[in-house]
């Protein structure tokens, strides 16, 4: 019997040991402080990336995070994409309980593979790799790790602790390893612990790790991201891919081999170069035959994005984008490049990362931080810029999709970074007459003029383009009044390098002020109060960033009921900060209340101290906005 009791026990032992190996990532092990503002945790985040030759590397991951509650799911989505140049392998899974115990193996079966193709995407040989959890018992702890192997390869993975906003990092860690000889370059932002490099035999080891890094919140009108958050970058001297070798030791070596890329794709034939010289033969500046050929681009071609080998980096002939009618952002912009040479007018092929939502280009670090192709042509006061990729726009403008940010020239030898177009407070206006009869207390009819122009330009153009019925719902959704009726409204579209719309409302409107007895109280911003104010945040640690400028004109004359006078006009305002102008007054004119309001915005970035200023400036434009006058019956 003692016998037994002793196998027993040591059996008992035995698979105890078992037991506690597999019990990993308990939610009780978690530092409290990881949790404060915490949707998830990532528990363990070990990155390795080989550097082989030129154009070989392997990356390795291993990633554990737990899910504390149902707003962290998405953080705990498997989503991983590959190339023909890459391949995933080795793909695995865990779940884990509260307990640290597993609940579930990811498998094959659980694993979708897919092709990345988007609804703008005809050629695509982009793929991805995705599962979701599919587990609801809060918390667990999601861990996977896989492999990939590239066989061509010049935009390397960056690395960073950070993995999103309301997550917090337990652990972290990348490993770069490179052959000696073999030069790897990278940027440190906002890295407390800066790198450690060692030796191991022929490679050099560089390595970075971060620990207990606090859940961020993101704050409104904060800076990108990226330049707030633990990041290293990393990129190569020389790579090479399907071939062709390149480097990125400079932005001019970075143009260069773009240029070798591009090199014979401007071979429009002679048949097509006869087309469009009788195009413009007539024309009597250079611009006015820059717009010819930019709507002839426009009229015979749409947008196709095309992601095939090389091609993500490389356009198709302009040959076969005049044959097919078709072509991506980089084909287009040659293609349209090619149009302008066969008239003999100089253009110029750029790289950019497009987007409202984008981070200054590091200029200290050229490497792949693009993401759309369009083209310039200098001028001999300005440069033009042509989005290539929207049947619409007008010649010249290209929107706050690539304004006013730096961008890489292509032009071989003289390949550099310039500065794209930049939209001024004049430009960018918002210029509004009404013209307000007032029938009886708080009833009338108005008549509405309003002038948008610059990157306002760009809130029409939905409804301008809409069918009739879908055009009067996003018009009447616009307007700002207690209770209306949309009668009649029309749009003129002025097409230029500065564009514009011009917008007549003609609308009845009811219950427009309050009646006191004998008085009655009227708002006096008749259509644009402002109304914008950003939540309040506590203890701000981001700075402020106002991207854009811009200015709203109002005029509103207000004509009165024949049986009511003006019994009082509220003062004007007057309001200057560093974050802009705001002015308002009300004055009485031949028995016509006239209200004038201008309101000019900066932009600019400032610290986050300032975003109390911010929100005081913004609340007194509110304020004054509201601001009422009173009638009285005669």
């Amino acid at each position: 019997m003692k016998k037994i009791f002793v196998l027993l026990a040591g059996l008992s032992v035995y698979y105890n040991s078992i037991n506690a190996k597999e019990l990993k990532y308990k939610v009780a092990d978690i530092p409290v402080e990881l949790t404060h503002n915490a949707q998830s945790v990532v528990r363990k985040d070990i990155t390795e990336f080989e550097l082989k030759s030129p154009g070989n590397a392997v990356f390795k991951q291993t990633f554990a995070i737990t899910v504390l509650n149902k707003n962290g799911l998405e953080d705990a989505d498997f989503v991983k994409a590959y190339d023909k140049f890459s391949k995933i392998s080795g793909i695995s899974g865990k779940i884990y309980n509260e307990a640290g115990e597993i609940v579930k193996r990811i498998s094959g079966d659980d694993i979708e593979d897919y092709s990345a193709i988007s609804g703008y995407t005809t050629f695509d040989d982009n793929r991805v790799k995705h599962f979701e959890t599919n587990y609801r018992t809060f918390p667990f702890t999601l861990e996977y790790s896989y492999e990939i192997s590239y066989s061509g390869i010049f935009s390397y993975p960056n690395w960073t602790p950070f993995a999103g906003y309301h997550v917090a990092t337990e652990n972290s860690s990348v490993k770069v390893t490179v052959p000696s000889g073999l030069a790897i370059r990278y940027k440190e932002k906002n890295i407390s612990e800066k790198v450690k490099i060692s030796q191991e035999k022929d490679k050099q080891i560089y390595f970075w790790e971060v620990h207990n890094m606090k859940a961020m919140s993101s704050e409104p009108l904060r800076v990108p991201t990226s330049d707030i958050i633990p990041i290293v970058y990393f990129a190569p001297s020389d790579f090479k891919i399907q071939g062709i070798e390149g480097n990125l030791d400079s932005w001019k070596a970075f143009g260069q081999w773009i240029s070798i890329l591009n090199t014979g794709k401007n071979d429009l034939t002679e048949e097509t170069k006869v087309e469009v010289r009788n195009l413009v033969k007539d024309a009597k500046t250079d611009y006015e035959k820059v717009r010819i050929l930019y709507e002839y681009m426009q009229s015979r071609t749409r947008y196709v994005s095309i992601q095939i080998g090389i091609g993500g980096w490389q356009p198709f002939p302009a040959s076969t984008v005049h044959r097919l009618s078709f072509g991506d952002c980089k084909a287009l912009a040659n293609y349209m490049k090619s149009l302008l040479e066969a008239v003999n007018i100089k253009a110029d092929y750029l790289l950019v990362h497009a987007g409202d939502s984008f981070s200054d280009l590091m200029i200290d670090f050229p490497s792949s931080q693009f993401n759309h192709a369009f083209v310039c042509v200098p001028q001999p006061k300005d440069t033009l810029w042509l989005e290539c990729t929207n049947q619409r726009m007008p010649c010249g403008y290209i929107g706050d999709f690539t304004d006013d940010r730096d961008v890489l020239l292509i032009d071989g030898d003289n390949s550099k970074i310039v500065h794209t177009k930049r939209y001024t407070a004049q430009e960018n206006t918002e210029s509004r007459l009404s013209i307000v009869k007032i029938t009886s207390p708080g009833v009338g009819e108005a008549l509405v003029k309003t002038n948008y122009k610059g990157l306002n330009y760009e809130q029409i153009e939905p409804i301008y383009y809409a069918d009739d019925v879908d055009k009067k719902k996003k018009i009447s959704n616009r307007i700002n009044l207690p209770g209306f009726q949309l009668n009649s409204f029309s749009y003129k579209e002025n097409k230029a390098v500065i564009p514009s719309f011009d917008e007549t409302l003609k609308l009845d409107f009811f219950n427009y002020g309050t009646v006191s007895g004998q008085r009655v109280f009227m708002p006096l911003n008749f259509m644009n109060r402002f109304n914008n104010i950003p939540e309040r945040v506590r203890n701000r640690k981001t700075e402020v960033l106002l991207r854009r400028t811009y200015t709203d004109i109002d005029t509103v004359i207000y004509e009165l009921p024949y049986d009511y006078k003006v019994d009082q006009l509220p003062q004007a305002v007057e309001l200057k900060t560093k974050f802009g102008t705001y002015n308002s007054k009300a004055e009485l004119k031949d028995d016509k209340i006239v209200y004038t309001r201008y309101f000019e915005r900066n932009k600019g970035k400032f610290p986050p101290e300032a975003y109390a200023e911010l929100l005081e400036f913004y609340e007194k434009i509110a304020s004054a906005d509201g601001l009422q006058c009173c009638l009285i019956k005669k």
